[in-house]
């Protein structure tokens, strides 16, 4: 018979190379490290779903412990014809607008309740700034899940996201 530490150290490890968390670890640890998206899509509450920054979306979410930082971004932005960011069309600086997101702060997990709250520091879309968000989320395998319900400002649809944890490289 194997010792117990040799045991509990070959699961760990197991468990880190199929994405599965280790059994007893905290939706806090499972949170930290870098995520990929799969997908993000704006679902209403006839059920229809759209999605805002294309099929071809890009993005990643990135938490340290303490402190989180996201962009999400259409698959398809068009190249500014000045080739400088500081000089854009006004269709060019539509289509950037409409086509990204970034924000990043503090967040805290409420493993009761699977709920993350996003304390959001600064974002590409001032108003968000200074505000909390919360996310309903789970864990499965390597993906992380969660949901950013109505808002008032926007009560029509709420947001489902699918991250994908990336590979620890070595």
């Amino acid at each position: 018979m194997w010792p117990r530490p040799v045991i509990l150290a070959v699961v760990s490890v197991l468990s880190i190379l199929t994405g599965e968390a280790v059994a007893g670890q905290s939706a806090q640890d499972q949170f930290v490290g870098t995520w990929s998206l799969v997908s993000i899509r704006y679902v209403r509450p006839d059920g229809a779903a759209i999605e805002p920054f294309g099929p071809h979306a890009k993005g990643m979410l990135v938490f340290d412990g303490t402190h989180f930082s996201t962009e999400v971004m259409a698959g398809e932005l068009p190249k500014f014809r000045s080739n400088n960011r500081m000089i854009g069309t006004p269709e060019e600086y539509e289509a950037i607008s409409h086509g990204v997101v970034a924000y990043f702060g503090t967040y805290t997990v409420d493993e009761t309740a699977s709920v993350v709250t996003l304390h959001i520091e600064r974002s590409s879309f001032p108003n968000w700034e200074g505000t909390d968000q919360k996310r309903k989320f789970s864990f499965s395998k390597n993906e992380l899940r969660y949901s950013a319900a109505s808002t008032t400002a926007n009560p029509a649809e709420a947001a489902e996201l699918v991250w994908r944890k990336a590979a620890a490289h070595p």
